[in-house]
């Protein structure tokens, strides 16, 4: 076997997920798949890329260590991320394959093949190789009417995947790494004119799933860490300058002074002129 079907795009643009492309292989030794960060092949720029072993076993190269993938494990890789796989010469893999993209995927997902691909073990593969075998015989003989049935269906085969698979692979959170290399970026330039979906985009992360990842990473939201980095700039310009209460908001990143001085006091238990008088360098004892 060695199929591969590609899907007309749907009618209704906001499924919560869709198929691109779907196949399968068997019987194949020389399979093997080498793609590089960003590869706009099969758009894997912007979809997911997930894989069904069926029979035999092939391997998932990521971080330097090679995993092996046996009968009823899987993996899931997410949009642009560099791929390495391949079959057993001496036990060739048959595999089932659904490049997917959709509405808040990140979100359904629960963040899994967004910094390192998900690699899981299924508790029992006949209920995903039904549903991966749905999918197939309706791209075989795909009508305009189907396109809700294959929503439906994909939809069904990964919440499906997520409550009844462990991962293999222990996740080695880059993350973490990028929302703190983030958050010490907006530290040091929290002056400038900053949303969430600029730090967001700096992480590589939609906006939904930054959000989440940050509160969970930081232990507060984005609004509230630059409101405070913000606050912290403006005390140090209290503390060390003559500048006007207008012209430390205006250089902290305040659009205006009131709005400014009403921040601090709720912060702070006080105003701006009261917070200079107690910490102005060269007054304290």
């Amino acid at each position: 076997m060695n199929e591969h079907l590609f899907l007309p795009t749907p009618l209704f643009t906001r499924h919560v997920c869709f198929p691109d492309y779907i196949g399968g292989i068997s019987g194949y030794p020389d399979h093997i798949v080498n793609r590089e960060f960003q590869t706009k092949e099969f758009n894997l720029h912007r979809n997911y890329n997930l894989h069904i072993v069926l029979e035999g076993k092939g391997y998932l190269v990521t971080e330097g260590k090679r995993y092996d993938v046996l009968k009823g494990q899987g993996f899931l890789y997410g949009p642009g991320m560099r791929q390495r796989y391949y079959s057993d010469a001496n036990e060739p893999w048959s595999i089932r394959w659904v490049h997917f993209y959709g509405e808040r995927l990140e979100e359904l997902l629960d963040g899994r093949g967004l910094d390192e691909p998900w690699l899981f073990a299924l508790s029992n593969l006949s209920p995903i190789e039904r549903l991966v075998q749905k999918l197939l015989s309706l791209g075989r003989a795909y009508q305009i009417d189907d396109e809700y049935t294959v929503a439906s269906t994909l939809y069904e085969l990964l919440t499906r995947l997520q409550t009844t698979s462990d991962r293999l692979n222990v996740p080695i959170n880059h993350a973490s790494d990028k929302i703190r290399a983030v958050a010490n970026y907006v530290r040091t330039h929290s002056q400038e004119s900053f949303s969430i979906e600029k730090a967001a985009a700096l992480a590589g992360y939609s906006t939904h799933y930054f959000s989440r990842k940050f509160g969970q990473t930081v232990g507060k939201s984005f609004s509230d860490f630059l409101l405070e980095s913000r606050l912290i700039q403006a005390k140090r310009l209290l503390a060390s300058t003559g500048l006007s209460i207008k012209q430390i908001a205006l250089e902290t990143g305040f659009s205006q002074a009131s709005y400014f001085s009403s921040c601090f006091r709720q912060l702070e238990g006080m105003t701006p002129l009261q917070f200079r008088s107690i910490h102005r360098i060269g007054e304290e004892s």
